[in-house]
């Protein structure tokens, strides 16, 4: 990949970006309470009464399948005494509180209140949780405190026609891990995953040797809601292909995505490798994530299940590389130099974008 001489030079941020407490408050008030945050894959929640719970920045929030076929995510705590309603995943006819036993239908309506008449003037009418924006974009969720946000599908259309031939509306979510500690900020997650610059020396037991960094290429630059970057496979490593729908260059590449602020996604001819951040800490960030496959590829292949085991032991490697460099990272970002660091002009231009989105939001 070429370097433009105009572009030498970038600097990477500061590590103070990566360490200060009051930084990282700014980002989940600034950043989480004003955005499209994805939370899972619609698979997640299959049937009616399934929920997950999850967060968006700070706030705890949980999705459910109505009746309907619909999913709706709510505010997670009782309109009593604020108890966490849902932990995990599972499936339910009601919500339950835990404390009081306060009971709320699937649409979120309260429709039970235990020793009624110690609320001789509460009127229940209309009472129900706090609802938040939920939208299903290529089969995965994404929630939102605000209600007068652009839609997702609206913001994400010139993405949608970039990686249409894969339909991903369709894929077959085999895999799903709802918790996976990073022991590093959250950004530094996504400024992994958005660069190419490390893939052959980070990833010597798993993705280097087939995707290495030198034949890299760059997507779309300078969108304000996604990067795209390109992996390509080496000569010896080529997928098997069962989508005829895909071009020559996508039977090749794995399109590496990143959707701000918290969605990665990685997809092969055969299956995409997605990813949601949800900050924890300042050092500490729950990356959960799944690997969906391809029904082209899961009809088209002898041992399908043997495959997706594969590539599953394979992306576990890959993460485990990943959380180990981010883990370092971190570590080094604490000795608090003043001096900023440098970025690789091509190979790390969409960290900068990305930080570009950042400042825009803050």
């Amino acid at each position: 990949m070429k370097t433009n001489v105009s572009e030498r030079r970038m600097r990477a941020a500061r590590q103070e970006v990566y360490t200060d407490t009051d930084r990282f408050a700014r980002e989940l008030s600034g950043i989480f309470d004003h955005e499209w945050v994805m939370i899972a894959r619609a698979g997640a929640v299959r049937e009616a009464g399934d929920f997950l719970a999850a967060r968006v920045g700070r706030r705890p929030v949980f999705i459910i399948r109505q009746k309907d076929g619909s999913i709706k995510a709510f505010a997670n705590f009782c309109l009593h005494r604020y108890t966490k309603l849902v932990t995990g995943c599972g499936s339910a006819k009601r919500i339950v509180c835990p404390y009081h036993s306060w009971t709320y239908d699937l649409s979120g309506s309260l429709i039970g209140v235990t020793e009624r008449d110690g609320f001789a003037d509460l009127d229940t009418t209309g009472l129900g949780l706090e609802e938040l924006a939920c939208e299903i974009w290529l089969g995965f969720v994404f929630v939102s405190r605000r209600h007068d946000l652009d839609p997702v599908a609206s913001r994400l259309q010139p993405l949608a026609d970039h990686i249409s031939h894969y339909g991903l509306s369709d894929y077959d979510d085999r895999y799903t891990f709802n918790e996976e500690i990073w022991d590093g900020n959250w950004k530094l997650v996504f400024e992994n995953f958005v660069e190419c610059y490390h893939v052959t020396h980070a990833h010597k037991g798993s993705i280097g040797p087939s995707n290495p960094t030198e034949l890299a290429e760059l997507g779309p630059r300078d969108n304000p809601h996604f990067s795209v970057h390109y992996n390509p496979y080496g000569s010896e490593f080529l997928p098997e292909i069962h989508n005829q729908a895909l071009d020559a260059q996508e039977q090749k590449r794995l399109h590496v995505i990143g959707v701000y602020p918290n969605m990665l996604l990685a997809i092969d001819p055969n299956f995409v490798w997605w990813m949601m951040l949800e900050p924890e800490a300042i050092d500490r960030t729950n990356a959960r994530w799944g690997l969906s496959f391809s029904p082209h590829a899961m009809q088209g292949m002898s041992d399908p299940d043997a495959y997706a085991e594969s590539i599953r032991k394979l992306i576990k490697i890959a993460t485990e590389e990943d959380k180990g460099i981010v883990a370092r990272v971190q570590e080094g970002s604490t000795f608090g130099t003043e001096e900023p660091g440098f970025l690789h002009a091509s190979l790390e231009t969409y960290v900068r974008e990305f930080r570009l989105y950042l400042d825009r939001m803050l």
